[in-house]
């Protein structure tokens, strides 16, 4: 039996169906949790594939009997898979006490330590720039302070847009140096 001549109007085989679907329903909840989440727990996996096999055979498969044929048999396992997997992280979040978060996303720094660790940063990117040259002053100005857009900055200066990206990447890693050096004493 393969899922394009399921009858699904008749009485179901679930020997037979469930070999067939819990593959597609495993692939379909790995791309889902892949999509709201970076990595996947084996358990998990299996847990929420059961879950959802178990969700389709219920009630004499009335969910498993809603598909209409109007897509593939794997698009629609996904979609199911993908609104799961979407509820069960929504679920579990509302339920994470607050012993279980990061400690560190609930403390803040004082406004003042912002300010000060900003203030530092700007001294010395004014003492970075500084050290530039004229071209270079004026590259950070078109790009950086004025905002102008890659051809833009090449019809002032006379060349041609690959160049200013090239200047651009020059210029962010001669800053970068020179305030690690400033940093550093």
């Amino acid at each position: 039996m393969s899922l394009l001549n399921l009858d699904l109007t008749g009485p179901i085989d679930l020997e037979q169906l469930l070999p067939i679907l819990l593959p597609i329903i495993y692939e379909s909840v790995g791309w889902a949790y892949l999509r709201y989440r970076r990595n996947i727990c084996q358990d998990e996996l299996d847990d929420l594939s059961q879950q959802i096999a178990i969700t389709l055979i219920e009630d004499n498969c009335a969910r498993l009997r809603s598909f209409k044929c109007h897509s593939s048999v794997k698009t629609w396992l996904q979609v199911i898979a993908n609104h799961y997997v979407y509820d069960y992280f929504h679920r579990r979040k509302h339920t994470e006490s607050l012993d279980e978060a990061d400690q560190g996303s609930l403390t803040y720094s004082p406004p003042q330590d912002r300010d000060i660790y900003i203030e530092e940063k700007q001294r010395l990117l004014s003492r970075a720039l500084g050290n530039l040259n004229d071209e270079e002053l004026l590259l950070y100005q078109l790009w950086f302070v004025i905002e102008l857009d890659a051809k833009k900055i090449a019809d002032v200066l006379g060349t041609e847009e690959k160049i200013i990206y090239k200047r651009k990447q020059t210029l962010v890693l001669k800053l970068t140096r020179l305030v690690r050096n400033f940093q550093s004493h």
